[in-house]
């Protein structure tokens, strides 16, 4: 091992989360070439932190021996949170190619059972950690090409539910103002493992598109959509009520046209 690959295995070793902070900028094939020429524990280190839409990103960019290789070394919960990210065919290949004692659980945690709220929910979400400013969540947002929620959800360093923000408070907010400032940590939360009909007539419907989502440890999985929960059974529309489906769909309206205006802006 060089000098340079030295310094650089110390720097990630005593400051692991500045390191993955830093990377988390760079492109995802960026960063998966400097993951390819690391050990695997130094990958693992590095993607254990780091949000679980750009690890899912930088893991598509690499040969599948070496995801796996790190999917394997990383603990099993950032490992699920990764695959939740990927789409279907990828993440089956992966799945089938990792060790038996590592695939059975995740195999286990990824499949909700049916017709619970992890069934339903959208395991794809934008999350940013608490101490991140608004400019920086700009910067993420546009670089983010999968959302579907009019919120940004802001998590704790254990990837535990903080709270979430309106993407148009955001839009809105001082570029140097904490996401703290603007969290709602007081918006409902579902759990995964419940069955979807017993959510269904929450008053929260009629102020939330979404809603998140947790495991039973608090840490965030998904979001749940109120149109979702419509799709999900035919008693939905009975038990949901008029306000709640229009104040839905009014919701999502306002956040699709707020959404489109912003990233129309993104090469501005």
């Amino acid at each position: 091992m060089g000098t340079d690959e030295k310094i650089l295995e110390a720097f990630i070793y005593e400051h692991g989360r500045a390191a993955t902070q830093i990377l988390e900028e760079l492109e995802p094939e960026e960063v998966a070439s400097l993951l390819q020429e690391i050990p695997v524990a130094l990958a693992a280190k590095i993607l254990e932190p780091m949000y679980a839409y750009k690890a899912s990103r930088i893991l598509e960019s690499l040969d599948q021996t070496c995801a796996i290789e790190i999917l394997e070394d990383v603990d099993l919960k950032t490992a699920e949170l990764i695959l939740r990210q990927m789409e279907g065919p990828l993440r089956d290949s992966l799945l089938e190619d990792l060790a038996p004692e590592v695939s059975g659980p995740l195999r286990l945690k990824l499949k909700s059972p049916e017709n619970t709220v992890g069934a339903l929910m959208d395991p794809i979400l934008f999350t940013l950690r608490k101490s991140v400013k608004v400019g920086k969540a700009l910067t993420f947002l546009k670089e983010h090409k999968q959302l579907i929620s009019p919120y940004v959800f802001v998590v704790n360093h254990n990837k535990s539910l903080h709270g979430v923000v309106n993407l148009q408070d955001l839009l809105l907010a001082d570029k140097d103002a904490p996401l703290t400032t603007l969290a709602n940590t007081s918006v409902p939360k579902l759990y995964d493992d419940v069955h979807f009909e017993t959510v269904i007539n929450y008053d929260s419907w009629l102020y939330y598109y979404a809603l998140p989502v947790t495991d039973r440890s608090g840490v965030l999985v998904g979001s749940l959509r109120l149109e979702a929960v419509r799709r999900g059974s035919v008693k939905s529309e009975e038990m949901l009520g008029k306000e709640a489906i229009k104040a839905g769909a009014a919701l999502g309206e306002l956040y699709r046209v707020g959404l489109m205006g912003f990233l129309g802006s993104s090469g501005e």
